[in-house]
C-alpha cells in the first residue's frame, strides 16, 4: 500500500499544528529528516505563509493519520512545532532534525519511512469491512411515521392489559385457599392504622404478620414495590372481595395501600372490613405499571429525536467510520468472524446488529467490545431485557473469589487493568454482581450495567454507546429505552430463534411484537449486521440441518466439538412414534404418554452412557406433556432423576445440555400440529429445539403428522415442509427408528 493514500484529502487548513511538550518520553531512534523529506517528496504540500512544508503526523499507537502536522525546512533540516514546553505556551519553534529523533515528533513521523510501511497492511479483506453507508430500502411517509410511533404506543398499552387480565384469570382460578397452600400469595398482613393518599382519599398501613426475631424484605423476598398494583383478598370477605389495590409504600415489613375506590362498589362495606380487629388481607400480583410507563416515556422521547426517529423511519442513512490502519483487536482472544464483529461494532456510527447463531461466541464478543470502547474513554451501557442476560454478560460462570476468565468481572478484579463496572437495580440474584458491583457510584463507573427497564432513568444520550445482549428477545419499546439513552447502539441476538415474548396473544401473528433487530434488518438489510460464522456448541451432525436450513449454510463447526459424542451413541437420532396425542381436561395443551415413555427410555440410556442426570434436558412442545415425562423419568431406576430438566422450547431458549431429547407430542390422521405449524412461530421453535444439545439430539414425534400441512393451512402458512425435511435427513442416514 501507498504511504499517500492515506492522505487522500487530506489538508493542513483543516488540521492544526503540533502543540506539545517534546521532552521526557523518549523512543526508538528514527532518522527524522529522512522521514520528514520523504512526506516533502511524495505530497510536495508547502505552506501558504512559510518557507517550509507541511508533514502531517501519525497517531501515537499506530499507522494511520490524525489531523496534527509539522513544519520541515528542507535546507535548514529543522522542524517547526509549538513547543508547551518552551518559553510561552503556543510559541512556535523550529529545531534540528537530529535533536528531535527519539522524541514524540520522531515517532509520530517514522511511517514516512520505507522500512516501517509494512506495518501499514491491513490484515483484513477490505471487502469484509463495514460500508461507509446503508441507504434504507425503503422510507416511510409522514403518515405511515405517526402510525409507527401511534401502534408502538398502543403494543405498550395491550400489552399492559394482557398483563391485568392474565393476573387476574390466574387468581380467579387459583383462589385465596389454593393461593396460601401454594405459597402464590403474600401475607398474611394486620391493620395498623387508616391515612390518606396523595389524592385525600382513605388509605390503610398493614404489616405482615411474622415473629419478631424473623428477617423478611417485603421487596426483596415478596416482589412488592412501591406503586405496584396487586390483588387484594380477605377471608370471609363475602362478595365484596378481591379488590384491585396500589401499594402506596412498602417498607421492610409494612406496606401502605389504596384501594383502586373507582373499581369498587361498596366502598363503605370494604371499609368496615378493612379496619376489623381480625382483618387479615393477602395480596397476589395484578401489575407493575412502572416497566410500560418507562417505555411509552422512550417511544415518545425517541419521536421527538430527529436522528433516532429518521433512523427508525428509515429517514436517513446508516453510517460506519472506517478507519482501516486503527482496527481493534480485542484484549481476549477472538475468532476471525468474532474480531470482524468488533470492528462492526467499533466502527459503527449510529447502530450495528451483530447476528450470533448458537454457540458463536456472542457473549465473548460483547465482551470485548466492552473493554475495547471503555479503554477508548467511552462511556458504556450494558444491557439486556432480563436481570439474568445482564449477569451473563458481566460475570458469566464466576463464583466467589473465582472469577471465569475473559470475563468483564474478570478484567475488572485484575489489578493492571482499569475497569470500573456499576450494577443498576436490586433485582439481580446473582451473588457475584450483588456483592462486587451493586451500589457502586454510576457517574464514575466506565460500565454501567442495567435491564433495559432499569436504563429508563438515564437521561437522553448519556452514554457513548449501550451494548445490548439477547436484543432479539426484547420487544421495540423495551429497546427503545436502550436505543435513546446512548449515541450509538450495538444489538446481538438471533433473529432466526424465538422472537419478544407477546403477553396479547391476539398481537403475536402481527408485526408489533417483532424485535428492533428484526425490523432494522428489514428496513436497511442485512449490510448493518455482521454474522458470527464458527460454532463451538454442537456436534457437527446436530448442526447441520440448523444451519442448511436457518442459516444458508453459513455457520462452521469448530474442529474441537466437530465429533463430540457420549460414549459411542450417535448424536442424531430421531424416534418415529404413532402416538395418541390428548388434550388436558383443564387447558388447552395435551400430552402423549407413548413419546414420555419413550424419553424415559433415551434418559436411561443416557445415564447408562454415562451422563449425569442434570446434564440432560428433555424439550416438550407443549406445557401439558412435562408432567408426563416427569413422572416416567422418576419411576426409573437412576440416581437423582428429578435432576434431569424438562421443560418447554421457550424455556429452554438460551440454555444447553450434553444431551437433549425433544417431544414434539402431536400426533393424529388430519396433520393438525397446532401453533408448532406456524410458519415464522414454528420455524424459530423447530430451531430452538434443535440447538439445544452439544453431543447427542433425540428427536420424538408422529413425522406424518409433523410433516404435512394442516388441512386449514395453505403451504405458505405452514412450516410442516421444515420437519419432512428434517426427517428425510434423518432416514436418509439410517438415523430414524420405529
Amino acid at each position: 500500500m501507498n504511504v499517500n493514500e492515506l492522505f487522500d484529502g487530506w489538508h493542513y487548513s483543516g488540521a492544526d499544528l503540533l502543540d506539545t511538550d517534546v521532552r521526557g518520553t523518549e523512543y526508538a531512534r528514527v532518522d527524522v529528516a529522512e522521514a520528514a523529506s520523504r512526506a516533502k517528496d511524495i505530497l510536495g504540500m508547502k505552506a501558504n505563509d512559510k518557507d517550509a512544508f507541511v508533514v502531517p503526523l501519525f497517531a501515537t499507537d499506530g499507522p494511520h493519520p490524525t489531523n496534527e502536522y509539522v513544519y520541515y525546512r528542507p535546507e535548514r533540516e529543522e522542524i517547526g512545532w509549538y513547543d508547551a514546553g518552551f518559553g510561552v505556551s503556543g510559541t512556535e519553534r523550529f529545531a534540528s532534525c537530529d535533536r528531535l529523533e527519539t522524541n514524540e515528533i520522531g515517532h509520530r513521523i517514522r511511517f514516512w519511512l520505507p522500512s516501517n510501511h509494512a506495518d501499514l497492511e491491513v490484515e483484513f479483506d477490505e471487502s469484509k469491512l463495514p460500508p461507509e453507508r446503508v441507504d434504507p430500502v425503503d422510507r416511510l411517509s409522514s403518515t405511515e411515521e405517526q402510525k409507527l410511533f401511534s401502534q408502538l404506543k398502543n403494543f405498550v398499552r395491550s400489552e399492559r392489559d394482557a398483563e391485568r387480565d392474565a393476573n387476574w384469570e390466574n387468581y380467579r382460578d387459583l383462589g385465596l385457599q389454593e393461593g396460601i397452600r401454594r405459597n402464590r400469595v403474600s401475607g398474611p398482613f394486620v391493620h395498623i392504622s387508616k391515612t390518606r393518599g396523595a389524592d385525600g382519599k382513605q388509605a390503610y398501613r398493614y404489616q405482615l404478620a411474622v415473629d419478631e426475631d424473623e428477617e423478611v424484605d417485603l421487596r426483596g423476598d415478596e416482589g412488592l414495590f412501591e406503586g405496584n398494583q396487586c390483588i387484594l383478598d380477605i377471608k370471609n370477605g363475602e362478595d365484596n372481595f378481591p379488590i384491585e389495590v396500589e401499594l402506596l409504600s412498602v417498607d421492610d415489613v409494612t406496606i401502605t395501600f389504596q384501594p383502586m375506590w373507582g373499581n369498587i362498589e361498596k366502598d363503605t362495606a370494604v371499609d368496615m372490613l378493612l379496619i376489623g380487629e381480625d382483618a387479615e388481607i393477602w395480596l397476589h400480583e395484578l401489575l407493575n405499571p412502572v416497566p410500560f410507563d418507562r417505555r411509552l416515556r422512550a417511544i415518545e422521547q425517541v419521536q421527538h429525536n430527529d436522528e433516532k426517529r429518521e433512523l427508525l423511519t428509515g429517514q436517513r442513512a446508516v453510517s460506519f467510520s472506517v478507519n482501516k490502519y486503527d482496527l481493534p483487536e480485542g484484549v481476549i482472544d477472538l475468532n476471525e468472524y468474532q474480531r470482524l464483529a468488533l470492528i462492526w461494532a467499533e466502527c459503527s456510527d449510529d447502530i450495528v446488529c451483530i447476528h450470533g447463531p448458537p454457540g458463536t461466541g456472542k457473549t465473548r464478543t460483547l465482551t470485548a467490545l466492552v473493554e475495547e470502547a471503555a479503554s477508548r474513554g467511552q462511556s458504556v451501557l450494558v444491557t439486556a431485557h432480563s436481570n439474568q442476560a445482564v449477569d451473563n454478560l458481566l460475570v458469566g460462570d464466576s463464583t466467589r473469589g473465582s472469577p471465569e476468565e475473559d470475563t468483564l468481572h474478570a478484567m475488572a478484579q485484575d489489578p493492571d487493568r482499569e475497569l470500573s463496572i456499576a450494577r443498576v437495580g436490586y433485582n439481580t440474584r446473582n451473588k457475584v454482581v450483588q456483592e462486587t458491583y451493586v451500589d457502586q457510584p454510576v457517574d464514575s463507573a466506565d460500565v454501567v450495567a442495567s435491564t433495559t427497564s432499569g436504563a429508563a432513568q438515564f437521561e437522553q444520550d448519556k452514554f457513548d454507546i449501550a451494548v445490548m445482549d439477547e436484543a432479539t428477545q426484547a420487544s421495540r419499546p423495551a429497546t427503545a429505552i436502550a436505543l435513546n439513552c446512548a449515541r450509538k447502539l450495538v444489538l446481538a441476538g438471533d433473529h432466526k430463534q424465538l422472537s419478544p415474548y407477546c403477553a396479547n396473544e391476539a398481537t403475536q401473528e402481527e408485526d408489533l411484537h417483532v424485535s428492533l433487530f428484526e425490523y432494522l434488518l428489514e428496513r436497511y438489510g442485512d449490510d448493518i449486521s455482521i454474522l458470527l460464522r464458527k460454532q463451538y456448541r454442537m456436534n457437527g451432525a446436530i448442526a447441520e440441518f440448523s444451519n442448511r436450513m436457518f442459516y444458508n449454510g453459513n455457520l462452521e463447526t469448530d474442529e474441537r466439538n466437530r465429533d463430540w459424542t457420549v460414549d459411542e451413541l450417535k448424536p442424531l437420532m430421531g424416534i418415529d412414534i404413532d402416538g395418541n396425542e390428548q388434550r388436558q381436561i383443564h387447558g388447552n395443551s395435551y400430552y402423549n404418554v407413548q413419546e414420555a415413555e419413550a424419553v424415559a427410555k433415551q434418559v436411561e440410556l443416557l445415564v447408562r452412557s454415562g451422563l449425569d442426570p442434570e446434564d440432560i434436558g428433555v424439550i416438550t412442545a407443549y406445557s401439558g406433556q412435562i408432567g408426563k415425562v416427569g413422572q416416567r423419568i422418576n419411576q426409573l431406576d437412576i440416581d437423582n432423576p428429578e435432576r434431569v430438566t424438562v421443560d418447554t422450547v421457550d424455556s429452554f431458549q438460551g440454555g444447553e445440555r450434553e444431551a437433549v431429547i425433544a417431544s414434539f407430542v402431536r400426533s393424529n390422521d388430519e396433520g393438525h400440529s397446532g401453533f408448532l405449524e406456524f410458519p415464522e412461530e414454528g420455524a424459530r421453535r423447530l430451531n430452538v429445539a434443535v440447538t439445544r444439545a452439544r453431543k447427542r439430539l433425540v428427536l420424538v414425534g408422529n413425522w406424518d403428522t409433523l410433516g404435512t400441512t394442516a388441512p386449514h393451512r395453505s403451504q405458505e402458512e405452514s412450516c410442516a415442509h421444515l420437519y419432512a425435511e428434517l426427517a428425510d435427513q434423518i432416514r436418509s442416514n439410517n438415523l430414524m427408528l420405529s
